[in-house]
C-alpha cells in the first residue's frame, strides 16, 4: 500500500501511474479516466491524503483512448454513447463518446445489484418501508408496499429483471441503513472501479443533475457483476414468478417480465445470427434517452460487452445495438 503524505509530491505520483499506463497495454493497466483525474487533480492543487490500494486500479480491463467508430452506424443524437468491448482479449472494437458524462437511467441498477451481490446473501429477508413509496405513477414500480416481505433474491430479480425502482430503493436502505448512506457506497465502490466519471445520487436511475456515468464506467461495473453466476441467472431470464408475503401475512404472488426485449421470448427482436445475448440491464428517462449495456457470446462462446446508451427510442437502441453486434462477426 501507498499513501500519499507530506514525503511524497503529486507530480511524482502522477509521472509513475503514466508511465504504469504505457507500459502495461490494454491488459493489467490502470484506467485512462482514472489517471486523468490524477492529473486533473495536480492541475488543480489537490493533494492525496487517504491510502490508495494499487490492485484497486490493476486489471485485466480494456483502455479506451479514442473514439473506434462503426462503418455505417450514425448517431442519433449528441447523447448517444457506444462501446463494445471483446472481454478476453480486453480490446474495444468499438467507442463512440466512451467518456463522455451522461445520464445512465435505470443501468445505475447495475451498481446497485454489484453491492448486494458483494454484501447480503440471497436468502436474507427484507421489509419494505417508507423508501418505496413517493414515486409517480409514469416511473416504473414493481409495486412493494410498506411492510412487504421477501428475499433479496426475489428483490433482485424484480430491479434486475422488471427495473422496479421502490425495489432499488428497498436494496439500498437494506445494506446501508439509507439511501443516502447507500449513494456513499456506491460512489466509493465506482471510484474502486477505476469509474471516476461516475457519481450516484441514486439507487435506481431516475435523472438527477448530479446522476451520471459513462459507457465505458458501465463496461467496469457490468465486468464486475458478471462474475456473479446469480446475476447472470437473473438477467438471462425472460420470465419470473414467485410469492413473497404483505405486512399482515398474506400472500404475494407476482409475475414479471425483461426488460430486455433481446432476452424475452414473446418479442421479436433477436441479435445477429451467430450472436447470444447473455443479459444486461436496461434503462430509460428523459435525460437518458434509451439505453442498454448486454453480456453476449459469439458462436465459440467468447464473451463481450456491448453498451449502446442515449438513442431517442426503442427501435432505435436495438437497431444500433444490432451493428455494434455486426463487428464481432466480422472479427470472426
Amino acid at each position: 500500500m501507498i499513501r500519499f503524505d507530506g514525503k511524497y509530491k503529486v507530480k511524482t505520483v502522477c509521472l509513475l501511474l503514466f508511465c504504469v499506463l504505457l507500459l502495461t497495454g490494454c491488459g493489467e493497466n490502470i484506467s485512462s479516466s482514472y489517471a486523468s483525474s490524477v492529473l486533473a487533480s495536480e492541475i488543480a492543487g489537490r493533494g492525496f491524503t487517504a491510502d490508495l490500494k494499487a490492485d484497486s486500479f490493476a486489471r485485466d480491463f480494456c483502455v479506451v483512448t479514442e473514439d473506434i467508430p462503426v462503418p455505417g452506424l450514425e448517431m442519433a443524437n449528441n447523447i448517444e454513447a457506444v462501446l463494445l468491448v471483446d472481454v478476453n482479449n480486453a480490446t474495444a472494437l468499438a467507442a463512440v463518446n466512451a467518456h463522455r458524462p451522461i445520464h445512465p437511467a435505470s443501468t445505475t441498477k447495475l451498481m446497485t445489484a454489484l453491492l448486494a451481490l458483494e454484501n447480503c446473501s440471497m436468502d436474507e429477508k427484507i421489509i419494505l418501508g417508507e423508501e418505496v413509496t413517493g414515486f409517480r405513477y409514469d416511473e416504473q414500480v414493481l409495486p412493494g408496499k410498506v411492510g412487504d416481505v421477501m428475499t433479496m433474491d426475489q428483490a433482485m430479480h424484480f430491479m434486475l429483471m422488471y427495473s422496479a425502482n421502490d425495489i432499488s430503493n428497498a436494496i439500498a436502505v437494506h445494506i446501508a441503513g439509507s439511501l443516502s448512506a447507500f449513494c456513499d457506497m456506491m460512489n466509493e465502490r465506482a471510484r474502486e472501479l477505476g469509474a471516476t466519471n461516475t457519481h450516484f445520487s441514486n439507487p435506481h436511475g431516475l435523472d438527477a443533475d448530479d446522476h451520471m456515468t459513462t459507457a465505458y464506467d458501465l463496461y467496469l461495473i457490468l465486468s464486475e457483476c458478471i462474475k456473479y453466476d446469480k446475476f447472470t441467472e437473473i438477467v438471462s431470464s425472460p420470465e419470473y414468478s414467485t410469492v413473497y408475503y404483505d405486512a399482515n401475512g398474506n400472500s404475494v404472488d407476482r409475475t414479471v417480465r425483461s426488460t430486455d426485449l433481446f432476452i424475452r421470448t414473446d418479442k421479436d427482436v433477436n441479435p445477429p445470427a451467430g450472436i447470444t445475448v447473455i443479459g444486461g440491464k436496461t434503462g430509460t428517462t428523459g435525460g437518458a434517452g434509451h439505453c442498454l449495456i448486454v453480456l453476449c457470446r459469439d458462436s465459440s462462446g467468447n464473451p463481450y460487452i456491448s453498451c449502446v446508451m442515449g438513442t431517442p427510442d426503442t427501435d432505435t437502441l436495438y437497431a444500433h445495438q444490432k451493428e455494434v453486434m455486426s463487428l464481432i462477426l466480422n472479427g470472426q
